[in-house]
């Protein structure tokens, strides 16, 4: 985000230059920069205390003892 700052304030028209930092401020609030991993939803969610039916799809996690 550096170089777009670096690059607003080579703008000679005070107007512009104005306008484009608030819509450069507001896209820096929305997008994330950087080092980032995007978000996502998980690929499955566990939902305790429902029965299971037939036709339904489950995994099973036993649990396993440890020592």
């Amino acid at each position: 985000m550096a170089t777009i700052h670096e690059l607003l304030a080579q703008v000679q028209d005070e107007a512009l230059r104005a306008k484009l930092e608030e819509e450069v401020k507001k896209l820096s609030k929305q997008k994330k920069f950087g080092l980032v991993f995007e978000e996502h939803l998980p690929e499955c969610t566990p939902l305790y205390g429902l029965k299971i039916r037939r036709g339904t799809s489950k995994i099973s996690y036993k649990r396993r003892k440890t020592v």
